[in-house]
């Protein structure tokens, strides 16, 4: 007597170990991560049985296994637009993780705390940077004496005239 068909026997075994392989990428998917724990994964078993139309004894079978897995999530971050005020060239950085938005370190502004790491071919003074040496403030710059015929007016003063 035959024995009796079941899935793990069926295609010679080759049913059992494809589930078995898409059983594994959902597992691994479920341990991803990078994926919403939540999400349903799926896995689908299609059995196709189609008997020859002369002998309805012999049935031509086809197995095809798929799975719907959980997407990678998104990623978000934020960037800060920054354009150097030296050479004018604009630059895109992440935020890192409890930085303050335009915040410098020395090293962005080409200045170090230990002076022997600074190069001496591309060292800065204060003063070439238009900043106080002693407390790092910002000079203004100093601006032209007003041309004839501009006349700069007091707000303050206008308002209480």
């Amino acid at each position: 007597m035959a024995e009796k068909l079941t899935l793990a026997s069926m295609c010679a075994g080759g049913v059992q170990e494809r589930i078995d392989r898409a059983l594994a990428k959902i597992s691994d998917n479920i341990l991803d991560l990078n994926t919403d724990a939540k999400k349903k994964r799926v896995l689908d078993v299609k059995i196709t049985l189609t008997p020859s139309e002369d002998d309805r004894e012999d049935v031509s079978v086809e197995v095809q296994t798929s799975v719907k897995l959980a997407p990678e999530m998104g990623l978000k971050t934020q960037l800060f637009i920054n354009k150097d005020f030296r050479s004018g060239v604009t630059t895109l950085t992440e935020h890192s993780k409890g930085a303050i938005k335009g915040q410098l370190t020395l090293d962005d502004c080409g200045m170090s705390m230990n002076p022997e790491e600074v190069e001496e071919e591309n060292s800065v003074t204060a003063e070439e940077l238009g900043c106080d040496p002693e407390t790092g403030e910002v000079l203004e710059e100093k601006s032209e004496p007003p041309k004839e015929g501009k006349k700069v007016i007091s707000m303050r003063d206008a308002v209480n005239s």
